[in-house]
């Protein structure tokens, strides 16, 4: 009687890993980031809230709508971040003062302007860069922000505008989690791009751990999202969030 009573088990054991072996991995984890949230409440703002509920949304803080879109996207489960504006090779000087990060500022300042981010969309679990080509290139300017998201036990995910960005490696030296974005999928907006930026973001998926995008806030990107989501999931690729991948 034990004897039949163990190789029911064993069998159902074998049985058991045999039929789990039997679901294969994802070809391939891809992470979506749209960026530029903030100055509009409309369809496409929605739609994109609809597209899958693993993309995360980069807001700009300081914009009419920087909050409520935060707030919504939050209700329908939808992670955002901040998507914070720093200083790029030609600035005006004028545009989105209260909170852009320049070289100029004191690591007092930096904090300041980090911390009204996080109080306007306080549901926002990390933040990526606005611009920043010149920002992201100052050491000392990378260390003051990273101080502050680590207070803050918030990730960073450098957009990577500059190649000379020294964002992703002081963050790390900060043991503040971050990740460095791969691919743009919409610099050059027409449908021919960006459908080839997205192939591009899958087969990197193929060789590396996750393979993450950015795209931004444009009818262009949302009709491509629209049809290559649902397509490349079927292919068996998996869409992951960005706050369970950086590290």
């Amino acid at each position: 009687m034990i004897l039949v009573s163990f190789v029911g088990v064993l069998v159902g054991f074998i049985v058991f890993n045999i039929g789990d072996s039997n679901q294969s991995p994802p070809k391939g984890k891809i992470c979506l980031v749209i960026d530029d949230f903030g100055y509009a409440i409309n369809d496409t703002i929605h739609a994109f809230m609809q597209l899958d509920e693993s993309i995360t949304l980069a807001i700009i803080p300081g914009h009419n709508y920087s909050k409520q879109v935060g707030e919504i996207a939050d209700s329908l489960g939808i992670e955002t971040i901040i998507h914070l504006p720093m200083e790029p090779n030609d600035y005006d000087g004028i545009s989105e003062k209260e909170y852009i990060l320049t070289d100029k500022l004191n690591a007092e300042e930096v904090s300041k302007r980090v911390n009204s981010a996080f109080e306007e969309i306080p549901t926002a679990k990390g933040m990526n860069n606005h611009q920043g080509s010149r920002a992201t290139e100052n050491l000392q300017l990378m260390k003051d922000l990273a101080r502050s998201l680590k207070a803050k036990n918030k990730f960073f995910l450098d957009s990577f505008t500059n190649p000379e960005s020294r964002a992703f490696i002081t963050m790390r030296r900060y043991g503040v989690k971050t990740e460095l974005r791969q691919v743009f999928l919409d610099h050059i907006e027409t449908s021919q791009h960006i459908e080839s930026q997205l192939d591009s973001l899958r087969k990197l998926s193929h060789i590396m751990e996750v393979a993450i995008g950015i795209g931004h806030v444009k009818h262009i990107t949302l009709s491509q999202l629209q049809k290559f989501i649902p397509k490349y999931k079927k292919m068996g690729y998996e869409f992951v969030k960005l706050s369970e991948i950086v590290r």
